[in-house]
C-alpha cells in the first residue's frame, strides 16, 4: 500500500525494530510520522505512540490509518 508517501515502510520492518528496542506498554516517539507506519505497529505490539507531522495531508493519512488499527494484533510481551 502506497498511501500517497513517497518513502512508505513496511509494516514487519518497523515491528522489528520496537520489538528489538521496547517492551509493552512503553511510549514509542516518531517525530516524523508519514503515512503512520510506526503507530500501526505500536498499536498492534501494544506499545503507545505519540506521532509529529508537519504536512497536514500526511498527519490526516496517518490518523485514519492508525484508528483502524482498533486493537492490538500480536501478542508479544
Amino acid at each position: 500500500n502506497n498511501y500517497e508517501h513517497e518513502t512508505v515502510k513496511p509494516v514487519e520492518l518497523i515491528k522489528a525494530l520496537i520489538l528489538s528496542s521496547s517492551r509493552n506498554g512503553d511510549t514509542i516517539f516518531d517525530p516524523f510520522m508519514g503515512s503512520g507506519t510506526t503507530g500501526v505497529a505500536c498499536k498492534r505490539l501494544n506499545r503507545n505512540f505519540i506521532g509529529c507531522e508537519i504536512s497536514e495531508k500526511y498527519f490526516n493519512i496517518a490518523k485514519t490509518r492508525i484508528e483502524k488499527q482498533t486493537e492490538p494484533m500480536d501478542l508479544i510481551f
